[in-house]
């Protein structure tokens, strides 16, 4: 059974993401792999943030979408991710 979507009527599992405040405000937002791929939606998800230009980190089961365009940097080693 696909998860339910609650998003704009029309838009995909994926494009929700970047439809919410925070996305559309410049800041992260975070899916789970496993909900990606119930719903079918994780590469869309990643094809659509790459798009944007965005940075996008995978661990703990989460994807993790920085939805702006500035680097991002390792905060251990200071270099870029």
């Amino acid at each position: 059974m696909a998860t339910k979507y609650r998003g704009p009527k029309g838009a995909s599992w994926a494009a929700q993401a970047f439809e919410s405040k925070t996305a559309k405000a410049g800041g992260v937002v975070r899916r789970s792999v496993a909900a990606a791929k119930k719903a079918n939606g994780y590469h869309d998800l990643i094809n659509m943030a790459r798009t944007r230009g965005y940075a996008i980190l995978l661990g703990g089961g989460q994807i993790v979408i920085f939805c702006n365009t500035d680097r991002v940097i390792n905060a251990l080693t200071g270099a870029p991710i």
